[in-house]
């Protein structure tokens, strides 16, 4: 476990101290650098890196895309996803689902796979380009649904690195409190009604690997915080997906605030986080070293 926490830790303080605020509006070439730098770790984990590339407001903005093809069913594509901008005037450290998507591409080379396994990087989650045509997702889902890929899964690795163990540290929009937990120490797994599947198959998953606090929801988009990443470009174009979450502004006080710092993370329990991803990841694509979950 000290060996994952020192590369998460490693990756959050890069991003968020060495480089920094990212976006095309205030910080295009940190936005760039952190393009970089993500492909570079991809590139040293062993992956071919393929640029989706497009421009806004005069910027080279890229989707980085690292595949793993499947050895039985190739053509069945199972989608791990973080955002690496950050909002205006903030560094940005809890967009700690770049490092678990890092750390979880680092686990798969050498594994026999059946289905196909991507990991992709995307640019302009965050406002301005949140939910338009120039969200990095939605480009990418787009194409994806243009192209007649068979999508089978998509998780977004979203704000994963905050934990709480106070009573009444987890809010939740109305009505929601009375079903779930007050105190804010677990991961969550949102979902749409259309992948209300996906999600009992993930928590099913991760309940029986990991000991570690986790719920799950399958809810309307109009629910507030529900479709808040990127898993919602791809329910747009038919597709199953979940947001892993730490629920972010429900529980976390520097949520999209300058004081979003390396040390608000807890790089332990994020740690726990991604041994669980590992194992649910390499269920969904089909990975021989895992026994099948019964649904």
């Amino acid at each position: 476990m000290n060996t994952l926490t020192t590369q998460l830790r490693k990756y959050v303080t890069y991003l968020a101290e060495n480089i920094g605020e990212r976006n095309v509006a205030h910080r295009p070439r940190e936005l760039v650098k952190a393009a970089d730098y993500i492909e570079a770790e991809f590139r040293a984990a062993g992956y071919t890196v393929k640029r989706q590339e497009y421009e806004v407001s005069g910027t080279t903005c890229a989707n980085l895309e690292a595949e793993l093809p499947g050895k039985g069913h190739p053509e069945e594509i199972v989608i791990v996803g973080a955002h690496y901008d950050s909002v205006i005037g903030t560094p940005g450290a809890n967009g700690s689902g770049v490092a678990a998507m890092l750390s979880l591409a680092r686990s798969v080379p050498g594994r026999m796979l059946d289905r196909t396994l991507g990991f992709v990087a995307f640019v302009n989650e965050e406002p301005p380009y949140f939910r338009t045509d120039q969200m990095g997702s939605r480009v990418y889902a787009r194409r994806c649904r243009k192209r007649g890929e068979k999508v089978t899964a998509m998780l977004a690795l979203e704000t994963v690195g905050y934990y709480n163990d106070a009573p009444g540290s987890q809010k939740y929009p109305e009505p929601f409190g009375r079903l779930y937990p007050s105190t804010g120490n677990f991961i969550a797994f949102v979902g749409s009604p259309l992948s209300a599947e996906l999600r009992q198959q993930v928590l099913t998953i991760i309940r029986r690997v990991e000991q570690f606090p986790s719920e799950g929801a399958a809810l309307p988009e109009v629910t507030p915080g529900v479709g808040f990443s990127d898993q919602w470009s791809f329910w747009q174009e038919g597709y199953p997906g979940l947001m892993i979450t730490d629920t972010a502004m429900f529980r976390y006080p520097h949520y999209h605030q300058r004081t979003d710092t390396v040390d608000k993370i807890d790089f332990e329990r994020l740690a726990h986080v991604v041994r669980g991803m590992e194992k649910v990841v390499a269920a969904l694509t089909g990975d021989a070293a895992f026994p099948p979950v019964q649904r």
